[in-house]
Order: C-alpha cells, then structure tokens, then sequence
C-alpha cells in the first residue's frame, strides 16, 4: 500500500505506512529494511507535480474539486439567482490514527465562484452544489469522481 501511494505522489501518507509498520516490527531484518526505506523516501525530494492542463469552464450547473497537498479547491457554478446556493462537501482524511470523513455544509453569497480550504491530511473530496431550503439540501451538480 505504501509503495502504491508513493506511486500516486502521496509521499506524505506512505511515510506513514511505513512509520507505522516499523514501529510494529520486533527488531531484527525486517524492522531495518523498513527504517532504510523511511530514510531513503524521508532524503528523497519530493517530485514536483507538473501543472495540470487549463481546466475546462465548469457547466450550468457545475462543481469541480481540485486537491494539492493539504489545499482543496472547490469551484461551482450555479444557475443565476438560485436561492440560498449552497455547497455541500465530504472531506476524507488520512493521518497515523488511521482514515477520517468529515462532512460540511458551507452556505454560499454567490451564484458561481471558488473556494480554498486548507485540510491537514486531505486524502480526496467529493462535492455537490446547490439549494438549502427548509427541507434540507437539494443538489443540482456533482463533482465528477475522480
């Protein structure tokens, strides 16, 4: 699993794989290849990710997350004067104590635009933009899975 996030540039989370299993280890071989590969991964820089192509404008309506690092971006794009427009956004986390979900409803003052947050551990997102009425939330797009 570490090998595989380090393939996908998730540097961050396969130190993390690895910490955790040579902590684990008892002492011995395999304890040792787990703390050189730490060293070599923790000595190695990490690689530099070329900038994505412009991306495409969004459609009417539309929502689109972009995640890099711990920074998420979430652009939306709602018919004009929808009322009480509204994002709605599931954050999946990961850390040492293992993988986390959070939830958050973020009320909105304008029909189309962008929002950056800061997310430490950020594993992925996933989006919906929309309406809140009484009721509850009612989406007219969804971020397209990844």
């Amino acid at each position: 699993m570490a090998e595989l996030c380090l393939r996908q540039g998730h540097r961050d989370e396969a130190l993390a794989i690895y910490r955790r299993l040579r902590d684990r280890s008892p002492a011995g071989a395999a304890r040792t290849r787990l703390d050189d590969r730490v060293r070599l991964i923790e000595r190695s820089a990490p690689q530099a990710l070329t900038p994505p192509p412009p991306a495409a404008p969004l459609p009417l309506p539309g929502v689109r997350t972009r995640r890099s690092g711990d920074q998420l971006v979430v652009e939306w794009r709602l018919p004009a004067r929808t009322p009480a427009p509204a994002l709605e956004i599931l954050i999946v986390t990961a850390g040492d104590a293992g993988v986390a979900t959070e939830r958050r409803a973020i009320d909105l003052k304008a029909d189309a635009g962008q929002l950056e947050l800061r997310v430490h551990g950020l594993h992925s997102a996933r989006a919906a933009a929309g309406t809140r009425s009484p009721t509850g939330f009612l989406p007219l797009a969804r971020d397209a899975a990844p």
